[in-house]
């Protein structure tokens, strides 16, 4: 079983609650508390605060589990930024993309790793700039 100093922000964890209850419970990790070794988690409908204590088992790793964040879960796959441009005018998806683009730029290492928020960027970036290309 896995401890609290082995989990990340987003891992996908399950745990029995309450304790050797039987009862699996499926959550995210929203936060992380080294200090006193536990964790914050969310199961979709509570937050529970976990320890050592707890049997948990990590389900999927926090970026596997960010890559399908942005995925539908529609049968044709198509991830969130597609579904933004096929439902937004052309002025609202160039704002929600200015959006993202900024909240990666102004908060630069103070969630993720620097180098990982510029990839953040980048992407935002180079996929607007595809849907300019194509718009020509």
């Amino acid at each position: 079983m896995t401890q609290i100093h082995l989990l990340d922000i987003d891992d996908i964890i399950e745990f029995e609650y309450p304790i050797n209850s039987g009862q699996p419970i499926k959550a995210q990790v929203t936060e992380l508390h080294h200090d006193v070794m536990r964790a914050t988690v969310y199961d979709g409908t509570e937050t529970h605060h976990i320890d050592d204590k707890y049997a948990i088992r990590i389900i999927e790793k926090a970026e596997k589990a960010k890559e399908k964040h942005y995925q539908s879960n529609t049968e044709d796959g198509i991830d969130l930024i597609d579904f933004w441009h096929m439902q937004m005018t052309d002025e609202e998806f160039q704002g929600a993309m200015k959006s993202q683009i900024s909240k990666y730029a102004i908060r630069l290492g103070r969630k993720d790793d620097k180098a990982k928020e510029l990839n953040k960027i980048i992407d935002y970036a180079e996929r607007y700039r595809n849907y300019l290309q194509g718009a020509d």
